[in-house]
């Protein structure tokens, strides 16, 4: 089966029991998303206690949606993961949270972020080049692993753009975007020396998602403001024939 028939397969998957906006605004957890366009549908996922991932026990409620086009097979699939804690500033809970943090970059993937030992927030943005889809899915995704997989279908490649901050609350904003084909991004080319294969572009985009991601945390509203998502898709082949 081809990549456009896994397209198809999980396109199909997704409009099950998706929900659209035409005001291209949704809810997750406490906070309120609101995308550059419209025609976005979000697939609900089950909500889930999760653990504080600071210096302190505990665990949090924690909603978690996926959102992608509303565009069918033709759409090139662009996978929105975003969780956040459901109740309130406090997740529903008191007390001072720390975190020890270490977003460091590596040989292959682009971190930017605080390190050190019972730091207030956490916060890290991460970078990826174009990985085995399965294997990202695997890795930053495993609640969706079982639906994504479509029996004869291939799972194309993956690039990701992660970002993720955390407060001395225990509140959250975590937001993970797996794309087909690059983005592209208006702004400052980044100065920093980068792994290898990891797009400049989506570094400067990755920024922009770090700064709403963080604007959200400490908004009383909680709104998330995403920024554009615009994709670079390579030529299409000529045509056989042709005069």
């Amino acid at each position: 089966m081809s990549r456009r028939m896994w397209k198809a397969a999980v396109c199909g998957w997704m409009l099950w029991g998706a929900v659209t906006s035409h005001a291209a605004e949704f809810s997750v957890g406490r906070v309120d998303i609101r995308f550059a366009d419209e025609g976005r549908k979000e697939v609900p996922l089950p909500d889930a206690a999760q653990a504080y991932g600071g210096d302190r026990s505990g665990a949090l409620a924690v909603q978690e949606k996926l959102f992608v086009r509303d565009g069918g097979a033709s759409e090139t699939p662009v996978l929105i993961l975003v969780s956040a804690n459901s109740e309130g500033l406090g997740g529903g809970r008191g007390g001072h949270m720390t975190y020890s943090v270490e977003c460091k970059s590596d040989e292959h993937n682009y971190r930017e972020g605080n390190e050190g030992f019972r730091a207030s927030f956490a916060q890290c943005l991460t970078v990826t080049p174009l990985y085995d889809g399965p294997g990202v899915i695997k890795a930053l995704a495993p609640q969706l692993e079982g639906a994504l997989k479509t029996e004869g279908a291939e799972m194309p490649p993956f690039y990701t753009v992660w970002s993720r901050h955390a407060i001395s609350t225990g509140s959250f904003v975590d937001v993970r975007v797996f794309t087909v084909f690059p983005i592209s991004a208006e702004g400052a080319a980044a100065a920093d020396a980068l792994p290898k294969d990891v797009p400049p572009a989506h570094v400067v985009w990755g920024r922009q998602l770090k700064d709403a991601v963080k604007s959200s945390v400490y908004s009383l509203s909680g709104r998330l403001d995403m920024p554009p998502i615009r994709l670079v898709a390579p030529p299409q082949p000529a045509a056989a024939g042709g005069g």
